[in-house]
């Protein structure tokens, strides 16, 4: 189950790449900002979803 979420987590965090004009960024961009030509974590104020989306883009979260 763990390595499910996980490769749904990283097809939202491709999304992030090729797909900036769609809606769906638009929203995460109003609600956590863009820094640098990215979106930011958020922080302890985003969500626990937003969170592991960051982490994974980030290389950090995965199967370790």
């Amino acid at each position: 189950m763990r390595e499910f979420n996980i490769s749904l987590l990283g097809k939202w965090c491709w999304r992030m790449f090729v797909d900036i004009r769609g809606l769906w960024f638009r929203v995460l961009a109003a609600r956590y900002a863009v820094e640098g030509g990215r979106l930011k974590e958020g922080g302890r104020t985003g969500s626990s979803w937003w969170r592991e989306i960051s982490k994974i883009c980030d290389g950090v979260g995965g199967l370790g």
